[in-house]
């Protein structure tokens, strides 16, 4: 089976790649600005699965002038076949305050410059649903600048300008594919201008939703403020199966188990936390019971966190988000650990996350710790979904079927 090759950009902890590697493809080059990250993603890929790894951490701006990035890809700099990523979405999120000056918005146009220069077959761009209301006050583009005007019809401009005038937009619930979690995100794909490709993404999957229950209750046994490293219970589910035995294969063509319970350790929650829990019934949030609590319960629990949740145990999570104090276990008065977190996102428990566990304060803008690292990627499963799709596309294109695949029943294009 032919191993296609990806460039993995603002590659996070590696989500979407997992899920590029369980669909058949190499990974050689990734590139992101965290350390943290590029701790995680190297492990994994290095030392865990034992693949071979150019990773560029720094600024995909400075990676993005000509002489880095050929310096970085080097002879395989023409071989390419999908560039992948998600621009940092801060400035488009619906979640946090929207802010269309932020920069970090900018650094799609260093996605654009990439792509430009590299012209891989395909390309893929994760991002949230805001970008799709989202507007740029000012946008400085490859042949001229914008104002006020949409996100996605700037890009889509750009992207026309540099040979990708084949570009489809579609929002996809991970919760579709798999993932235990309802976690909407936008998926561009596009293709080559040369490359007669019809752009298609996956079809949701017809079997059950995996629910946190599947997910999770092999893991919940374990004390507040304690780690454990040894799994106390037999899987429960399928899923739970598959999140031991593992989904991802090495450079052997073997899956990677995992050999110990990595990141499974609960806060230190105080008695009153534990309390303020303990009055949210599953599917409820503070902001929906707090009127309900009387005048003294109210002053004993006040909180800012009222957006604060607790899972249903037979739905999908709602989506996980960087912060871990947003979402109460179904059945326990804690907040989940790491690795139920990447349970949710569908990592198997073989994929280890490296570096701090939590921060705060002013140094949540300066570092990038593991439960952050979680709540920023791509589903693995969705990310395979996608995958696959690109796949098929791309092996009909080598063998030169895709006229024949893309005829209408009428023999028309």
């Amino acid at each position: 089976m032919k191993r296609y090759q990806v460039l993995d950009l603002f590659s996070g902890a590696g989500g979407m790649a997992e899920g590029f590697l369980q669909a058949g493809f190499d990974i050689p080059f990734a590139s992101d600005r965290s350390p943290q990250a590029a701790l995680t993603y190297e492990y994994r890929h290095r030392e865990q699965l034992g693949y071979k790894l150019d990773y560029f951490c720094g600024d995909v701006q400075e990676l993005a002038e000509e002489k880095k990035l050929r310096e970085f890809l080097g002879k395989d700099f023409f071989n390419i076949d999908v560039i992948c990523g998600g621009p940092p979405c801060q400035g488009f999120s619906m979640a946090g305050k929207r802010n269309p000056d932020d920069l970090r918005n900018q650094l799609v146009r260093s996605y654009i410059s990439i792509l430009k220069q590299v012209q891989p077959k395909y390309f893929v761009m994760e991002n949230v649903t805001g970008i799709l209301s989202a507007k740029f006050s000012v946008y400085q583009g490859q042949t001229q600048s914008y104002e006020n005007e949409l996100v996605t019809k700037v890009l889509l401009k750009e992207f026309a300008e540099i040979g990708y005038e084949n570009v489809v937009i579609k929002t996809l619930d991970a919760s579709d594919y798999g993932v235990p979690q309802r976690r909407k995100r936008v998926i561009f794909l596009g293709t080559r201008d040369d490359i007669n490709i019809q752009l298609v993404h996956p079809e949701p999957l017809k079997s059950q939703k995996i629910t946190a229950r599947d997910a999770l209750s092999d893991l919940e046994h374990i004390e507040i403020g304690s780690k454990i490293e040894e799994y106390k219970n037999q899987a429960e589910s399928n899923y739970q199966i598959d999140s031991k035995a593992g989904r991802t294969l090495n450079s052997k063509g073997k899956k990677v188990k995992s050999k110990k319970l990595a990141n499974h350790e609960t806060s230190k929650h105080t008695s009153l936390v534990m309390e303020r829990f303990g009055l949210l019934s599953p599917g409820d949030d503070f902001k929906k019971i707090y009127n309900n609590l009387s005048e003294e319960q109210q002053e004993r629990y006040k909180t800012r966190k009222h957006n604060c949740r607790r899972m249903l145990p037979n739905e999908p999570s709602p989506t996980v988000l960087t912060l871990p104090d947003d979402m109460v276990h179904y059945s326990k008065n804690r907040i989940l650990t790491v690795r139920e977190l990447a349970r949710l996102q569908s990592f198997d428990d073989s994929f280890e996350f490296l570096g701090k566990r939590t921060t705060g304060g002013i140094l949540r803008k300066q570092e990038t710790p593991q439960y952050t690292l979680v709540g920023n990627a791509v589903p693995p499963l969705l990310a395979k979904a996608i995958a696959l799709e690109i796949r098929k596309n791309l092996e009909l294109f080598t063998e030169g079927k895709l006229d024949e695949f893309h005829k209408s029943p009428d023999g028309s294009y």
